[in-house]
């Protein structure tokens, strides 16, 4: 929807090219004539933009096609996606996690994984989240997280260094 439809409820006029007729006053077939100019040129304004944005976001797009049966990592954000965020500083955490296997392609651009029983995330992923693995299948590069509970994180202390008892 576009905001003109949103805010009046119907699409906008259409603008025509005009076509010169021989009862119209000179001063208005001079004015149409430069909006049809205007017009135009706003056109080939618009489209030269839309072509050099493409441009500038295709120089960071590599085209990457995934076969069923590929291992994948699978990049994840811990500081915006709070099922995988257990460190204290989010941002210092781990990217990447897997490898996964391909099991299902969604579309054109995602892809499901089979992910194990205990990741509580869901199987598919955009193709921007995903990373060729390299390596076999038997090194097991970054598990995922234990996550959440009910409750809030899974943490489990290391050791106990110290104890301390207060006594009223």
């Amino acid at each position: 929807m576009t905001p003109f439809k949103a805010l009046y409820g119907r699409d906008p006029p259409y603008l025509t090219k005009y076509q010169t007729q021989e009862n119209d006053p000179p001063a208005l077939q001079e004015e149409l004539k430069e909006r049809d100019t205007i017009l135009q040129q706003l056109k080939s304004n618009l489209e030269r933009a839309q072509q050099y944005m493409k441009h500038q976001a295709d120089k960071h797009r590599k085209d990457v096609k995934f076969q069923i049966g590929d291992l994948v990592l699978v990049r994840l954000q811990p500081y915006r996606q709070q099922s995988v965020a257990l460190r204290k500083n989010q941002k210092l955490g781990l990217r990447y996690f897997g490898p996964f296997e391909i099991i299902a392609c969604v579309g054109k651009v995602a892809y499901k994984l089979k992910l194990p029983d205990n990741a509580k995330i869901h199987p598919v992923f955009h193709i921007s989240q995903l990373k060729p693995f390299k390596g076999t299948a038997a090194e097991h590069y970054l598990p995922l997280p234990l996550t959440m509970s009910e409750t809030g994180p899974i943490i489990q202390p290391v050791a106990i260094l110290q104890a301390r008892t207060i006594q009223k």
